[in-house]
């Protein structure tokens, strides 16, 4: 209220919808937190003061969790360079935020550009890949990794090179009208709304016996409504073994089924960028997707817990 009274309601975090730390917390009985405000729930103990012993910190990545870590850092009196090797700062979350019903996250990013614009002594360096041993890092008293994560295809599907994924259709890559997406979590299910919205025939083949499965309850109740209300055609317990160019090859408890399709998207998962934090010694902490791919919550609230106690 005190934000909206100074004219200042940019500086007001968007609520991103997820319900992950707040209705979440409470349906199951736990404390309340917030996926994009850490100090929910810890007032009394998260209160931002400035370091007795500032630091210069080399910050790799500008996804959620680095950013989140530099505007806290910064705030707490330490000098941050932030790199990131994309045009513009926000990570995954810039080309994954882009549907109409993701339009709160998609905020996001525009507001941690904001807050870290006016931490004098934060700097973000875009179009900047770093290498191990790279000049930027000379100097550094910290060096943070928040490299991400890559997406994950398994080994045993044949002609994972024939699919697109699910980050690629995100930055725009060309889809035909017939939409397989292989993989029906949180990402899978979404990418098919986001397709189904648009107007493409779209089925989703998920080798468990549910889609969405690590979505909170209440919020795959409404996605599996609004997938059926697009005609979204779910296939479960349905295992990809091959994909074609025209579609899929895969195995049911039924036998070997073949699937046509113009477009096959996979959605398999991800699995954690390693490789620059393995490369550059002890001195290196990390933080975000490339310690384990989580969700948006878990980096934001892990990456002010670490700069907080820096």
């Amino acid at each position: 209220m005190n934000k909206l009274r100074e004219g200042r309601a940019d500086d007001i975090r968007p609520c991103i919808r997820c319900n992950q730390l707040c209705t979440g917390n409470a349906f199951f009985g736990k404390a309340i937190g917030c996926a994009v405000n850490p100090e929910v729930g810890y007032e009394a103990e998260r209160i931002i003061t400035p370091t007795d012993n500032p630091k210069n910190i080399a910050v790799i990545g500008a996804g959620p969790a680095g950013l989140e870590f530099a505007r806290v850092a910064g705030l707490r009196g330490h000098t941050v360079t932030v790199y990131d090797q994309e045009e513009r700062v926000g990570g995954v979350l810039l080309p994954a935020a882009t549907p109409e019903f993701k339009r709160e996250l998609f905020k996001m990013i525009g507001w941690w550009e904001r807050q870290i614009a006016m931490i004098e002594n934060v700097t973000i360096e875009l179009n900047h890949e770093v290498k191990p041993g790279g000049p930027e890092l000379e100097g550094s008293d910290v060096i943070v990794v928040a490299t991400g994560s890559h997406p994950f295809v398994p080994s045993s599907i044949e002609g994972a090179e024939n699919g697109v994924d699910v980050l690629a259709f995100h930055k725009g890559a060309e889809i035909g009208k017939r939409v397989i997406v292989c993989g029906g979590g949180l990402s899978g299910a979404d990418a098919a709304l986001e397709l189904a919205q648009d107007g493409h025939e779209v089925t989703i083949v998920e080798m468990a016996d549910e889609v969405a499965r690590d979505m909170l309850m209440l919020n795959r109740t409404s996605l599996l409504r609004v997938l059926d209300q697009h005609d979204v055609k779910i296939l479960t317990g349905t295992t990809v073994k091959a994909i074609r160019t025209d579609g899929i090859t895969a195995e049911t408890a039924e036998g070997t089924v073949e699937l046509d399709a113009d477009t096959v998207v996979t959605a398999f998962g991800l699995k954690p960028a390693t490789e620059l934090g393995g490369s550059l010694g002890a001195q290196v902490l990390t933080v975000g997707d490339c310690v384990a791919p989580r969700k948006v919550g878990d980096a934001v609230n892990d990456a002010y817990a670490l700069a907080f106690e820096l």
